[in-house]
């Protein structure tokens, strides 16, 4: 039996080698199937992205993560509600899983999209955040340096 986890990183690794005129049109497609699945179905997904993703290279993390924001950022105010509502209750859960993650790596790629893309991202995860009864355990795993890109302070 394969180990679900070290599929997702493979999964993640193969979408981080791709061209990205392939890899946006993909990322697009698990995103519109991403918000077809049931909640169970999308609190797996994200655990499994959270434990897949400190096991890829930071460069091509990068690449990957910022596709999938510009990608994200341009869905509907809903589908990109309901992702970061689902990761900050994945996060609550397993709160280890951002320990192993390069915030500086992850944070300059977030600075390196266009000023529109981040107004929208940062909007909607305030938003998400807002809504949040444990919000400030969330803050405590986030460093003040992503916080600060976020406009969280």
């Amino acid at each position: 039996m394969s180990d679900p986890g070290q599929a997702a990183g493979n999964i993640i690794q193969i979408l981080a080698n791709l061209p990205d005129f392939l890899r946006k049109p993909m990322l697009q497609k698990r995103l519109k199937e991403f918000f077809s699945m049931s909640e169970v179905d999308r609190q797996e997904t994200i655990a499994l992205a959270l434990a897949a993703a400190p096991t890829i290279e930071p460069a091509k993390l990068s690449v990957l993560v910022k596709t999938w924001l510009e990608v994200l950022a341009g869905f509907d105010s809903g589908d990109r509600t309901v992702i970061f509502n689902t990761y900050c209750r994945q996060i609550l859960k397993q709160p280890e899983s951002l320990q192993k993650l390069n915030f500086q790596s992850l944070t300059d790629t977030f600075l390196s999209l266009c000023n529109k893309e981040r107004q929208v991202l940062a909007d909607t995860f305030k938003e998400v955040l807002l809504g949040l009864p444990k919000r400030s355990e969330i803050l405590r795993l986030v460093p003040e340096y992503t916080q600060r890109a976020l406009g969280l302070v």
